[in-house]
């Protein structure tokens, strides 16, 4: 190549480069300003809380004490699970 072709393509890319637009553009919205407009129409979310079944097992961290036992067989008293 000789210079004069060099030139040419040297300010083919200078002007090139200063042809494409300056100005960002515009990406949208912030998720979180998406998600406060929206907030009010939104249903129950599953995923935020689980219900068991009325039947479901119930672990306890401690065993029954003697004074658990003890009230537990007054009569009247609610029957331990």
């Amino acid at each position: 190549m000789n210079v004069k072709t060099l030139r040419g393509l040297a300010a083919a890319l200078g002007f090139a480069s200063l042809a494409t637009s300056a100005i960002a553009e515009n990406l949208g919205e912030h998720p979180a300003v998406i998600v406060a407009r929206t907030w009010t129409t939104q249903g129950i979310d599953p995923n935020t809380f689980i219900v068991l079944h009325p039947a479901a097992p119930k672990l306890l961290a401690v065993s029954p004490t003697e004074e658990d036992k003890v009230t537990a067989s007054k009569p009247g008293a609610p029957r331990a699970p």
